[in-house]
């Protein structure tokens, strides 16, 4: 996918808590760090959650770039 699809995608929805949902692979963990970033594990990766609009583009730009990113489907 691309980088404008996957940020529309998960920039288009919220969890019930008002979280931005990434989900990463396990080696995103070491990028995933500041203040308001929550980062949970599940199953063989990580969903890193923050309700910073700004932050989750900057994480999913990262992300994106160093193939980190995973589908849901995926999880």
């Amino acid at each position: 996918m691309s980088l404008d699809s996957v940020t529309r995608e998960i920039l288009s929805r919220r969890d019930p808590h008002g979280y931005y949902v990434i989900p990463a692979r396990e080696e995103a963990r070491t990028l995933a760090h500041g203040p308001g970033i929550i980062v949970v594990d599940v199953g063989e990766g990580v969903l890193i959650k923050t309700r910073s609009r700004s932050q989750a583009v900057r994480l999913l730009r990262i992300l994106h770039k160093k193939g980190l990113l995973v589908e849901e489907e995926e999880m």
